[in-house]
């Protein structure tokens, strides 16, 4: 029999059981906490401390990020300047112009495989993992660019501009994932107060690379001047070079991206595998000096409180099948004189005696309990687990309205703004053309000069400028103030362009110009760079990367539709390849833009606010 002034239950061996956990079990247990709390798991806590600005891990993450985001711009945006040289080289007979009929599927092209690679990527992500898949997005984008420069023509059949549409699909289907890992990546790598700016700075990218393009191409034709001068077909060199310099910034950063550690939100609320989460933060050096002086802390508490507990519970190395077996017996230091009758006038219970059969039951099934909730509690799920179950949740996230008004609101955003974004950016030279600032009556060389300088003026004065502006101001100003400004100034401005389109054009080039970057600045410090980051905000993690898919496809199918029917619809009421209608296309894109802010009356402002709160 066992004695004691205490009962020796099974509660007793569980809080000794207990004492034991794993340092893992205590974050799981933190992880289901915040879930009703909306505060972050104890590994995510440092991601989440309003005091942090920049840190080596973000540093790091945006040089990996932005590079290929760079190179996804510049292939973009080089198109616009390449297309007039395959007219001079490839149609000769058609007056040295790409005819509207081939033009449109030739750029829309890159456009249709940003849409495939935007939903299989923003998938993939979720279903895989960010480590899994980041860096895939960048290889494909890398040999679709050496395929596009070294694009040749068959016998008979499909010629160099067939080939070349094709490979500029196969590198829109690698620009479109990056989207969406890229955007997730930087956002949860992110602390809560630079991660709009950060998201931003990715983006912004997209403004070096119009800068880029352009440049990169003046070089190139003055280095081959004198040989294009004596024979146009040189140009055939020039326009592949120049595509083929895409593919420098894409090799020198896609070994990083295949080294970068889990995301440690997508390890901590997906995979369940807190520890992932705190070995991907200490992979950086100044968060693995944090870490260890935290863990040197913890073990000398450790080695305290187990100093303290030695003198304060004498039964502390009694092991449990000798309590069961009954080769020991429990003495209360001094309590052998106690009487039941002195313990019943201080309001004590009698000491419970418990049989020695029943005692050892107790014991067994506490020390199963305790084993199966720390196995529950520490198991870390599969990827194939995560798969079966986000789908379903998938479903189950966006059937509620208030989930999938979000989502309808930055996809309808982002799809309208699209339209009027590329219908004016893809069809740059066009515009310049009609503004005067590249008169085709020139030599072939003069006038590609010129189109590559007036790029170059709307990006410098306008475009990137808006970029610089939003990355400045997007945390100050919040998200949305920022979208809703863009919408109003973007379409109050083309409205006034398109309906003093012929008058302010005879009057002034210079002020038609100095109008259209002005509507370029608000595009870019407005929707076209928010609609890129509130989708990476708004959404909880298990479904980010799907979200940004969708909606940054929705914006690609505006792509799609601006491209294709931008030549068709601005040659309605004159002859083909004149622009008559130009003027009206644009008020059309105008009112687009005002319609814009309907939608985003939908999306919730992400300034300052944890990526947790939106997690359930």
């Amino acid at each position: 029999m066992l004695r004691s002034d205490y009962a020796a239950t099974p509660k007793t061996f569980a809080h000794i059981e207990h004492n034991n956990m794993t340092e893992d079990t205590a974050f799981q247990a933190d992880t289901r906490r915040s879930a009703a709390t909306a505060q972050p798991p104890a590994p995510l806590q440092e991601l989440d401390d309003t005091s942090k600005r920049f840190t080596w891990r973000q540093v790091r993450t945006l040089v990996i990020s932005s590079a290929g985001f760079f190179t996804d711009a510049y292939d973009i945006f080089i198109i616009n300047l390449i297309t007039p040289m395959l007219g001079y080289i490839y149609y000769k007979d058609s007056d040295n112009k790409m005819p509207s009929g081939i033009q449109g599927p030739f750029k829309g092209m890159v456009s249709f495989g940003q849409l495939c690679g935007q939903l299989t990527f923003g998938f993939l992500g979720d279903a895989f993992g960010r480590k899994a898949i980041y860096g895939l997005e960048l290889l494909v984008i890398i040999i679709a660019t050496i395929n596009c420069a070294t694009a040749g023509s068959a016998v008979e059949g499909v010629g160099a501009v067939g080939f070349l549409g094709f490979w500029r699909f196969v590198l829109g289907f690698g620009i479109g994932g990056d989207y969406p890992m890229s955007s997730t990546v930087a956002a949860e790598w992110s602390t809560v107060n630079t991660r709009g700016q950060m998201v931003a700075m990715i983006f912004s990218m997209q403004g070096v690379g119009q800068i880029v393009a352009p440049l990169v191409t003046m070089v190139v034709l003055a280095a081959f001047k004198s040989a294009i001068e004596g024979n146009i077909d040189n140009l055939d060199y020039v326009w592949r070079i120049c595509i083929g310099l895409g593919a420098v910034p894409a090799i020198a950063t896609v070994y990083s991206r295949f080294t970068l550690p889990e995301s440690p939100r997508y390890a901590a609320n997906v995979q369940n595998d807190t520890s992932g989460a705190k070995s991907a933060l200490e992979s950086f050096p100044s968060s693995r000096q944090r870490r260890n002086q935290t863990r040197q802390d913890q073990q000398q508490q450790q080695v305290d409180s187990e100093s303290r507990d030695k003198y304060s519970h004498p039964y502390e190395d009694i092991q449990m099948d000798q309590l069961a077996a009954g080769e020991v017996e429990l003495h209360h230091p001094g309590s052998s004189t106690r009487s039941n009758s002195n313990m019943k006038q201080s309001g004590m219970d009698s000491p419970t005696l418990v049989p020695q059969d029943n005692r050892a039951n107790s014991i067994s099934s506490a020390k199963t309990m305790t084993s199966q909730d720390l196995e529950a509690a520490t198991q870390r799920k599969s990827q194939r687990q995560i798969r079966h179950e986000n789908f379903q949740d998938f479903l189950h996230y966006f059937r509620k309205w208030r989930n999938l008004k979000v989502l309808l609101g930055v996809s309808l955003c982002w799809f309208f703004m699209d339209i009027a974004f590329y219908g004016t950016n893809l069809n740059q030279a066009l515009i310049l053309s009609s503004m005067g600032f590249a008169p085709e009556n020139e030599p072939p060389w003069n006038t590609l000069f010129k189109q590559a300088i007036g790029n170059l003026i709307l990006s410098a004065l306008g475009a990137f400028p808006g970029y610089i502006a939003t990355v400045l101001l997007i945390e100050k100003m919040g998200r949305k103030p920022i979208q809703y400004m863009g919408f109003i100034a973007v379409g109050v401005i083309f409205i006034i362009l398109g309906a003093v389109w012929h008058p302010l054009q005879a009057a002034s080039v210079a002020g038609f110009i100095v109008l259209f970057a002005i509507a370029q600045f608000f595009f870019n410090f407005g929707p076209n760079t928010t609609t890129f980051v509130l989708p990476a905000e708004v959404f909880p993690t298990r479904h980010r990367a799907k979200a940004h898919g969708i909606a940054s496809a929705s914006g690609k199918l505006g792509a799609i539709i601006a491209t294709f029917a931008f030549n068709a619809l601005a040659d309605v009421g004159g002859p083909e390849g004149e622009r008559s209608f130009l003027p009206g296309v644009i008020i059309i894109f105008g009112v687009i833009m005002l319609i814009c802010i309907l939608f985003t009356t939908w999306i919730p402002e992400t300034k300052g606010r944890s990526l947790e709160e939106f997690e359930n």
